[in-house]
This record gives structure tokens, C-alpha cells and sequence, in this order.
């Protein structure tokens, strides 16, 4: 089957096994466009068409004062069997977009992870503060005006939400 580059410099020769009914992602070996194509169904004449195609293609390449000869034909055999490896490099670049987005993922849910469990740590130390604040204050008389502006602070907080939610 014959894809053309939607930028029209480049014609790509891939086996229609590789590229599913519902379509995947290519990338133009020439431009790195990435694209996504959708093949359409084949009759015997599209397939002669791509055969044509195909000598064209060669004879194209070839200037057309010099014959075409061995060493001209493999070295169009090997530019157009590293055209077909720029699918495999399209489908290894997918692979590894999908990883990185993958691991991003988890690392913005282990940042949410963290950020939860510190807020409920502090919320538990408030509540510990609240409950043994006589205790503390008996214990520790100096602690008395730190308790007092750290519930001021709070108080702030709280007011600030409310301000914020309204």
C-alpha cells in the first residue's frame, strides 16, 4: 500500500497488515510529521496502481540519463526499506510518549498523595493541640502565647475560606 505524506514530498510503500481498519499514527521520515491515517479498502486495481506507483518511484529516483543498473537498485531498495522503519520508529515513539505521560501520572498522584497526608497530620496536630491545651499550658507556661496567635492564625484561615467560598 502506498501513504503519502500529508506535507506531499514523501511516498511510503507499507505492507497493509501493519496498519489496522481503525487507523494508527505515522510519522513522515522525511518532514516527522506525525500523522494519523485511516486506510480505506483495497480492490485488485488500487493494488496495480500501487505497483505503478512503485516503478515510477524508482525510475524517478534514477536520473533518467543513467541506466538503471544493480547498485542503483539496491540502493532504492535500501531508501525504501528505511521509509518502512520509520513505522517502527513512529510506533517506538508512541511507546514512549505512552510511558512518559504514564509516569507523569504517577508522579502528580503521589504529589496529591503527600499533599493529602500532610494536611490530615496537621489537622490531627491541631486537634491534639486543642485537646491538651490545659495539659500543655500546666506543663509548659511559656507555650501559652503561642497557642494563642497559632489559634488566631487558624481562626484567619477559616475566615479567609469562608471569604473565598462566598
Amino acid at each position: 500500500m502506498i501513504i503519502n505524506c500529508e506535507c506531499g514530498k514523501k511516498k511510503f510503500n507499507i505492507d497493509s497488515s501493519l496498519i489496522p481498519k481503525e487507523g494508527r499514527l505515522l510519522k513522515c521520515g522525511s518532514c516527522s510529521k506525525i500523522w494519523h491515517y485511516t486506510p480505506f479498502i483495497e480492490t485488485k486495481n488500487d493494488e496495480e496502481l500501487d505497483a505503478i506507483i512503485n516503478e515510477n518511484d524508482v525510475k524517478k529516483k534514477v536520473h533518467s540519463d543513467e541506466a538503471i543498473n544493480d547498485e542503483n537498485f539496491k540502493a532504492i531498495n535500501e531508501e525504501l526499506l528505511s521509509e518502512d522503519n520509520a513505522d517502527d520508529k513512529v510506533e517506538e515513539y508512541n511507546i514512549k510518549e505512552k510511558k512518559e505521560n504514564d509516569e507523569k501520572q504517577e508522579k502528580i498522584k503521589m504529589v496529591l498523595v503527600y499533599f493529602i497526608v500532610v494536611i490530615f497530620s496537621l489537622l490531627g496536630l491541631i486537634l491534639l493541640l486543642d485537646t491538651f491545651k490545659s495539659y500543655l499550658i500546666s506543663v509548659f507556661p511559656i507555650i501559652t502565647p503561642f497557642l494563642d496567635s497559632f489559634y488566631e492564625t487558624l481562626l484567619d484561615f477559616k475566615l479567609f475560606l469562608k471569604d473565598l467560598i462566598n
